[in-house]
């Protein structure tokens, strides 16, 4: 079943570890599979957005201002932050090559999370490990 083998992909991520088999279960079922080319744009900065991605495969650049920060490749998610702030996008992700995708919509990601303090705790955990290997860039780059 389809929904079994994206749960089990799901499963195997470091953000939803911890959560309940029902959550993820639930987040499969929200989740839409899809495949995009090489320089597809999946947010840009300064619009809203109103989903998340997981990368399966592939990679993603994401440039702030123009400027290449980081790339982002399978395993790993972007525009989480958009649900939790609903602030515009802090930076544009474009597809390096062809990649394919779990496509979470905010709304559905909410219900889940409201049933799921286990994966809230994991997503919270995996945000401060962004955030503090952000600040050691930054000392490094003062220093």
């Amino acid at each position: 079943m389809v929904i079994d083998a994206k749960a089990e992909r799901l499963r195997n991520l470091p953000l939803f570890k911890g959560a309940d088999e029902e959550a993820i279960e639930h987040l499969a079922s929200a989740a839409d599979e899809v495949t995009v080319k090489a320089g597809h744009t999946l947010i840009s900065q300064g619009r809203h957005h109103q989903e998340m991605y997981v990368l399966e495969s592939g990679a993603a650049a994401v440039e702030i201002d123009g400027r290449l920060v980081a790339e982002v490749t399978g395993g790993e998610f972007v525009g989480e932050l958009g649900y939790f702030t609903r602030e515009p996008a802090s930076a544009t992700v474009r597809t390096v090559d062809e990649c394919r995708l779990l496509v979470i919509p905010y709304n559905r990601f909410a219900q889940i999370l409201d049933d799921n303090p286990k994966m809230v705790r994991a997503i919270v955990a995996e945000l401060a490990q962004r955030l503090q290997a952000i600040d050691d860039k930054l000392k490094t780059m003062r220093a």
